[in-house]
């Protein structure tokens, strides 16, 4: 099955918020047990998208454990603060990040959009069909 390349309200399996830790520390977060409540969109198609209610995964970049850290959902609707657009999300932390090494030896798992568009700015997104593969390996709390 090819990938799909455009977010849809029906192909849409989750949103992935994605957290480079040498721009936003990790530390205080793990510390919490959550993600920090309020995250930076994209003003593109997408954000006209977020709902409450949908999905988010919490996707850590350039770290040696880099993978999925923690899974919940989006808690109100996009806003803008100071020119920039916003998302409040509650996304509680796995007690183990879920590696991106694991996650590319699933079948289905290597064509998600943060394997090959690393670069994407928020929000990222999983496909339901990625998601129905990837939902079993999450250790949901």
């Amino acid at each position: 099955m090819a990938p799909i390349r455009s977010v849809t309200a029906e192909a849409l399996g989750a949103w992935v918020i994605k957290c480079n830790p040498r721009k936003t520390p990790v530390d205080p977060m793990r510390a919490a047990g959550e993600t920090k409540p309020i995250w930076c969109v994209a003003d593109n198609y997408r954000s006209r998208l977020i709902r409450p209610g949908h999905c988010v995964l919490f996707w850590v970049t350039a770290h040696p454990r880099r993978g999925i850290w923690g899974a919940g959902r989006v808690t109100g609707e996009v806003t803008q603060e100071d020119g920039a657009l916003q998302v409040r999300v509650h996304i509680p932390l796995f007690p183990a990040p879920v590696t991106a090494a694991k996650l590319l030896s699933i079948d289905g798992l290597a064509s998600m959009e943060v394997f090959r568009s690393p670069q994407q700015a928020n929000p990222s997104w999983v496909s339901r069909g990625e998601m129905a593969v990837l939902a079993p390996q999450l250790p949901w709390t």
